[in-house]
């Protein structure tokens, strides 16, 4: 879901097309060669770059947007990079596109005062925003999209078996040296706990696990993989609740656990899930039409190679 969410916002930003993977690739050999030919034509920051629906991306146009959203020190690296000088340009032509479109739409930004690069940034955000909700399923097809999840992967609704406990730990020194003193010690404290000793007490007095001690030795419930080997062996070998383990070693020391209960394996039932998949469906088909509705942009935004290698050269030339 955090995936999900994180594609939405940066399809709303130019970042994600101008930004996104800068490449390494090597500088092109023949940008070196044309510059100087036309390098007193580009002084006028008129150039165009790119063409597009909404109209011209400009060498002053290119050149503002990069100060605003590349790092100075990238910069360098950037100008000297034509696959990311490309994206970035399609990008600014393809804002350029979903801002008129919005603007035509009587859509205003989150922010009125915003102006020029943010602006835009704005008006593609909302524009983005309302067009992908249009495409909201009504609950019936949301439905029917939960039920064919959930049928095609049942282990994903599976909660498996979990164990809760409190434990009383007893540390081991760096080298080890004080195992068979620390083994007496847990079981002294062993002996303690079946003849009626208060567990949560002991634990406050004794335990190594300054957290945990402060609950009465108490853990959060755990399932497997989630702890020691030796301590999950353990804990999940207790069968009743009040059940005491023998001490056990592990690389922190040598532990005592009591279980306190147990929750067997069981699979969610499609009402507990149903809310959470209506919620996927309604992001997985906001975020196909905020793609769609971006590429369909960046795909009429047509890049001038000539005038953007000179460009290029330029900058990195520049930037050094």
């Amino acid at each position: 879901m955090n995936e999900m969410h994180a594609l939405r916002r940066a399809s709303a930003q130019l970042s994600l097309a101008v930004l996104a993977g800068l490449c390494l690739a090597p500088w092109p050999a023949r940008a070196a060669d044309a510059a100087p030919a036309q390098a007193a034509a580009l002084a006028d920051k008129a150039v165009v770059v790119a063409t597009g629906p909404a109209g011209d991306v400009t060498q002053a146009q290119l050149e503002a947007a990069v100060e605003a959203l590349v790092p100075g020190k990238e910069r360098e690296l950037f100008w000297s990079t034509k696959d990311s000088v490309v994206r970035f340009v399609r990008g600014l032509g393809a804002q350029h596109e979903l801002a008129g479109l919005a603007a035509r739409a009587g859509i205003e930004p989150a922010d009125p005062a915003a102006k020029g690069l943010a602006r835009e940034q704005a008006l593609v955000k909302a524009y983005l925003d309302r067009q992908s909700q249009a495409v909201a399923p009504d609950d019936a097809a949301l439905d029917r999209y939960a039920l064919s999840e959930y049928r095609a992967q049942p282990q994903r609704f599976v909660v498996p078996a979990q164990v809760h406990v409190r434990h009383i730990l007893l540390a081991l020194d760096k080298e080890g040296d004080n195992a068979d003193a620390v083994k007496a010690h847990a079981e002294k404290l062993l002996a303690e706990l079946r003849a009626g000793a208060d567990f949560a007490t002991l634990a406050k007095a004794e335990s190594a696990d300054k957290g945990s001690a402060q609950r009465g030795g108490e853990l959060p419930w755990f399932a497997h993989g989630q702890m020691a080997a030796e301590f999950e062996i353990a804990a999940f070998a207790l069968k009743q609740p009040g059940a005491l383990s023998e001490p056990v070693k592990t690389p922190f020391g040598y532990h005592i656990i009591e279980l306190l209960g147990t929750r067997a394996e069981r699979k969610l039932s499609f009402e507990e899930v149903l809310p959470t998949l209506r919620d996927q469906a309604r992001d997985k088909l906001e975020l196909s039409e905020r793609n769609r509705l971006w590429t369909a942009a960046l795909d009429q935004v047509k890049v001038d190679d000539a005038a953007l290698l000179n460009v290029m050269y330029r900058n990195a030339a520049a930037s050094r």
